[in-house]
């Protein structure tokens, strides 16, 4: 009975310790999220997000009249230690269906010269999204590039990317992405 007992509350801890994590998060078996200490918010010049990063970080803010961007690496590691974010909000309507994979895929292969690697529906941060990683070469130096599609609203969605140059640690690096993508904040 005690041997029941015991197997039920671990059952209990792992789906409690998922049950934060998005559906993506689970298929890179990104077991425990990354913190860092020390971040600073920045929120994009439009004001439509907000987000903690390491205050060490070099960080650089775009906008132009259909997007506002927020670009972050930790440029005190080597680039094949480290990773490259990207999160814009964008004004347009995303239709995330088929021909949307098929667009996205296509983008990959035809404009980046990579391959894709897996891709899936979902939700992440309590919004429909579509995820897509490819992997290729770029100058005899291998990397993978995750994209995250978030639709936020009818006219709204949000872009997550990240660079992964190398291949080692290649898992923690994206969980690691999740990570730091997860410390967005919608502003209304």
């Amino acid at each position: 009975m005690k041997y029941f007992f015991n197997i039920i509350c671990f059952t209990l801890i792992l789906i409690t310790a998922s049950c934060g994590q998005s559906k993506f998060e689970r298929e890179f078996e990104c077991d425990t999220p990354r913190s860092y200490t020390q971040t600073k918010t920045y929120k994009d010049v439009l004001n439509h997000f907000e987000i903690d990063i390491p205050s060490s970080w070099k960080t650089e803010l775009y906008y132009d009249e259909y997007q506002s961007a927020l670009y972050t690496a930790d440029t005190t590691k080597q680039l094949r230690e480290t990773f490259i974010l990207d999160v814009a909000w964008h004004q347009g309507e995303l239709v995330m269906n088929k021909e949307f994979e098929v667009r996205v895929a296509k983008n990959a292969t035809q404009n980046l010269k990579l391959i894709p690697v897996k891709s899936g529906f979902g939700e992440y941060l309590g919004q429909p999204a579509y995820y897509h990683i490819s992997t290729g070469k770029s100058e005899d130096l291998s990397w993978h590039y995750l994209e995250i599609y978030v639709q936020h609203k009818v006219d709204e969605y949000y872009t997550f990317t990240s660079k992964i140059y190398g291949d080692e640690f290649v898992s923690e690096r994206i969980c690691a992405s999740f990570s730091t993508f997860n410390e967005i904040s919608f502003l209304e």
